[in-house]
């Protein structure tokens, strides 16, 4: 069985298409009443990059699952005594962890674009400067923006996982594996866990439009 990664990347490209076509006409819908033209224009130029990173991570999370049907009866051949010895799992540990580092980045983005929506185009410093400017914000999209966010950083929730597992990887350890087990996380294996993560940002991006653009996602 051989992969092949352009069609991978065209499989997840169509079959995220109409999701990521109803976001950036929604946010080109959205620009276009905004009186300042360069600030519409950023707005659509954020939008496109957060859905980038949209299928940046959908990509990432496809191959995964195609290194899960590859190795589905290899278990056996996983023995090792130091996780750089551990071949088999080098490429699910390779796109687990930059899925991570993509869906992270996307939640970065959607603040980049959430504050553009509120007309602030200066640089963020983090999250922890996200939410000081929107506090200086006193609109009910602010409010809004600000209790969407916080929702999916809260304690045990999908977002606050991803930058903890992000700070983990990025500055001081890897996802460790176990010789006699395939590789797992917080009990489910990194494609069935990854799966969730990218259920709950597609939700969360349908959520964020609504409050963004003013317009009610249209399933299908």
């Amino acid at each position: 069985m051989k992969t092949d990664f352009i069609e991978i990347s065209n499989k997840v490209q169509n079959d995220s298409r109409l999701a990521c076509m109803k976001f950036y006409e929604n946010a080109e819908s959205y620009a276009s009443g905004v009186q300042n033209e360069q600030l519409g224009a950023k707005i659509v130029s954020q939008t496109d990059s957060l859905l980038f990173k949209f299928i940046s991570v959908a990509t990432n999370l496809e191959f995964l699952w195609q290194m899960h049907n590859l190795k589905k009866d290899k278990s056996e051949l996983q023995k090792h005594t130091a996780e750089w010895q551990n071949n088999l799992s080098l490429t699910d540990l390779m796109y687990f962890e930059n899925l991570i580092m993509q869906l992270r980045a996307f939640i970065d983005f959607a603040q980049k674009l959430s504050c553009l929506v509120l007309e602030y185009t200066k640089p963020i410093d983090g999250t922890k400067d996200f939410y000081k400017i929107i506090a200086k914000n006193e609109s009910q999209k602010a409010r809004e923006i600000e209790s969407k966010f916080r929702e999916i950083m809260s304690k045990d929730s999908w977002g606050c996982s991803v930058k903890s597992i992000r700070d983990k990887i990025t500055h001081y350890d890897i996802i460790k594996t176990k010789s006699e087990f395939k590789p797992t996380i917080q009990g489910k294996s990194y494609e069935r866990y990854c799966q969730d993560l990218e259920n709950d940002m597609f939700v969360f991006l349908t959520e964020l439009q609504l409050i963004l653009f003013e317009k009610e996602w249209i399933s299908g």
